[in-house]
């Protein structure tokens, strides 16, 4: 039902209490004066009472409504701000990595290049494609953060393991004036804790690369430690901290918080804290920090310690030689998808079928019997990828199949993926991750 605009709220109320003040007042009145010049007085007191009374009330319900309109009035100049701020950084976010994208892509032409050159250039692009890829991500976890569209996978994790792969992947991106040291937990190297990895990961890595994002010189340092019934990470640097006055706004999303007489532009779009608080919040962790401006910060991430007991059994890509000699179909309209799935599958022994639509996907899994795997994207034309993967699960239920797209994420639930596809990976992925996929999709 519409909502009656508050102007006719507000006229029908005056109307209705004046219509029944007269009414009501005057019968009342009429029954105990009798003189009419009296009667006449106390209708003119009456009236002044009726005005002062409704003057009062229309004054309070006015001053609430200017209110609420003042507060969203303030809300969308600071929201207006924060889009244009967030507009112009997010431009500048995009653009450096594409030119370093694009520019480097077109120097690998030159045929004089040495193979060192090459190598250096086919580096920085894939930096500059990680950060692009990070920013999207980003992006993308702050609408589902707001869309409340977020799970937690808790799943057993050695940790020192992931330790040790965090801290490798990070070695190499720390200056040389810093020293970066990782510390493990030697009294339980080979403990098994059950938690959500994606996320776990995420918020060490946003802290982590803050460390070394603001720190020039010095050292940064990670360690853990188990305190009662929770596990804690330390994250210590001696960047350039944060200014006691922005230090309530950090955790704010698109707010780059660094000093104003800063000589440096320092990456980001804002967004890194925010996920972390949110990732944390469904861990049931905390998240504190201290900071001094030119002495650094040292953040303390928190989240319940629960030690699990975990079989020895194989991982999947450990069992690589079960991949050989089968037929995977590929269903997905774009050609250089295919090409990519194709060139990271040379050598492994699979042979590999290409369907451009998903009706050309269902036709070709009922006609090829060898077909032993389908990699299936999601958005195709005539037939989309999930209507797709019903009709081929009708007529062949045991057909392992893969949904892989772009629209995917690891972060949040999908619901209408359940019972159709047997595991899913999301655009773009790397060989370990295909190879890992499609060991799981067969082993199951």
């Amino acid at each position: 039902m519409k909502k009656i605009p508050f102007e006719y709220r507000f006229t029908l109320m005056y109307l209705i209490l004046g219509f029944l003040w007269i009414l009501f007042s005057d019968k009342i009145l009429g029954s105990f004066i009798d003189d009419h010049d009296t009667l006449i007085r106390v209708q003119t007191y009456k009236g002044w009472f009726y005005v002062m009374v409704t003057a009062v009330l229309f004054y309070h319900f006015l001053r609430i409504h200017l209110k609420k309109l003042r507060n969203a009035e303030r809300k969308a100049v600071e929201s207006d701000k924060l889009k244009t701020a967030f507009l112009q950084n997010i431009s500048h976010e995009i653009r450096t990595p594409m030119n370093g994208i694009i520019g480097f892509s077109s120097l690998l032409d030159d045929e004089q290049l040495s193979a060192v050159q090459r190598k250096e250039y086919i580096d920085t692009i894939t930096q500059s494609s990680n950060r692009l890829l990070d920013l999207i991500n980003q992006i993308l976890d702050i609408s589902l953060i707001e869309s409340g569209s977020i799970k937690v996978h808790n799943k057993p994790l050695i940790l020192n393991t992931f330790v040790t792969e965090l801290c490798e992947s990070w070695q190499s991106r720390v200056s040389p004036a810093v020293d970066f040291s990782c510390l493990q937990c030697g009294n339980h190297p080979s403990l098994t804790i059950l938690t959500d990895e994606y996320k776990l990961s995420q918020i060490l890595n946003n802290i982590i690369g803050n460390a070394v994002k603001f720190t020039e010189k010095g050292h940064i340092k990670f360690w853990h430690e188990i305190e009662g019934k929770n596990l804690v990470f330390y994250v210590e640097d001696t960047g350039i901290g944060i200014p006691k006055e922005d230090q309530m706004d950090v955790f704010n999303s698109f707010r780059k918080v660094e000093p104003a007489e800063a000589e440096k532009f320092y990456d980001g779009a804002g967004l890194g804290l925010t996920i972390c608080q949110h990732n944390i919040s469904l861990l049931r962790g905390s998240i504190t920090f201290v900071s001094d401006t030119d002495h650094g910060t040292t953040f303390r991430i928190s989240i319940p310690f629960i030690p699990v007991e975990v079989s020895g059994e194989k991982l999947p890509l450990q069992a690589l030689n079960d991949l050989r000699h089968i037929t995977i179909l590929v269903a997905d309209d774009e050609i250089i998808n295919f090409q990519y799935i194709d060139k990271l599958l040379k050598g492994t022994g699979i042979s590999l079928i290409h369907a451009f639509d998903g009706q050309d996907a269902i036709e070709q899994c009922r006609k090829n019997q060898k077909i032993s795997l389908v990699l299936m994207d999601l958005k195709m034309p005539v037939v989309n990828g999930i209507e797709a993967a019903r009709s081929i699960r009708n007529h062949r239920p045991d057909l392992p199949l893969i949904a892989q797209s772009a629209y995917l994420t690891k972060y949040a639930e999908q619901p209408e993926l359940f019972g159709i596809f047997t595991e899913s990976i999301t655009k773009p992925f790397l060989k370990e991750e295909l190879l890992n996929a499609i060991a799981k999709s067969l082993k199951q």
